[in-house]
């Protein structure tokens, strides 16, 4: 009532869910549904950036022509002492400051999933310009 719920039913609390496994498939269940043996992922080592805006902008090119479906990790950015964390969904990218790198090597690395098909490693390294 006006958006007001019991935070139980959001959580699922005392749901019992697992007592009706068979009735709630996921997307492991079919055989042709998926497959992780479809995908792929490499590691890209990345030098420090200076302009986060064209990394981002380079993460988006890479899910728009190569079909590249998953972004993750950190990147060095230059004059800043915390890591910069890549999160990106396709072409949706979210980036933040996470910690400093303390002692730490300011060595970036972004590991990039896709189908095995979509992954050309040349490419991807010349548009992250690693």
């Amino acid at each position: 009532t006006e958006g007001v719920i019991d935070p139980k039913v959001v959580l699922g609390l005392n749901a019992a869910a697992e007592d009706d496994l068979a009735a709630r498939p996921s997307h492991h269940d079919g055989h042709d549904d998926h497959e992780h043996d479809d995908f792929e992922t490499v590691v890209i080592p990345m030098p420090e950036v200076s302009d986060v805006n064209a990394l981002v902008a380079s993460i988006e090119r890479l899910a728009r022509e190569q079909n590249i479906l998953r972004v993750k990790g950190y990147v060095a950015v230059e004059g800043k002492p915390m890591r910069l964390l890549v999160q990106a969904v396709g072409a949706r990218v979210r980036q933040q400051f996470d910690r400093p790198w303390g002692g730490d090597p300011r060595a970036g690395h972004l590991v990039v999933i896709a189908e095995h098909d979509d992954i050309d490693l040349a490419a991807i390294r010349d548009v992250l310009g690693a």
